[in-house]
């Protein structure tokens, strides 16, 4: 900001004490910083909560992931299983409080002359962050398995 001089050479002497104070207001940057943060505050702070939440959901994927793969494994251990044995299997995995955002599909179909598990699961997670609407994630995983027809 530039220095404030008086353009009527009459209102000079009334107006001085007021410019004079008013420059030195212009020229104080000593709450600059804290207007700044105040600023900057809300924006970091939404940043943060979102990498935050984007964290939890790829962990739990991760963990979602490896409960299917293991489960998937496990399939193959057992002889002839019918579908609620398979559905009861994968949600045995699954920890009870992710229950609910989990959606499992099993199906038994019949591939090249062999019996196959096809289980599909979808994990919904809604990212919550402060002061933004809520943003929906979905994970799916997809997998097929050669069942043991020894009976």
């Amino acid at each position: 900001m530039g220095i404030i001089t008086p353009t009527n050479p009459d209102s000079m002497m009334y107006s001085y004490r007021l410019i004079r104070e008013l420059n030195r207001f212009l020229k104080d940057s000593s709450g600059a910083s804290a207007v700044e943060a105040a600023i900057c505050f809300p924006i970091v702070l939404t940043l943060m909560f979102g990498c935050f939440q984007y964290g939890l959901f790829f962990n739990k994927t991760t963990e979602l992931n490896h409960s299917f793969q293991e489960a998937s494994r496990e399939i193959k251990l057992l002889d002839n299983p019918s579908n609620s044995e398979l559905k009861a299997l994968f949600s045995s995995k699954i920890s009870a409080k992710d229950q609910d955002n989990v959606t499992l599909t099993v199906n038994r179909v019949n591939r090249y002359g062999e019996s196959f598990a096809s289980i599909d699961m979808t994990y919904n997670y809604t990212i919550d962050i402060p002061l933004i609407e809520k943003y929906p994630l979905t994970s799916s995983y997809q997998n097929l398995v050669m069942l043991s027809d020894e009976t």
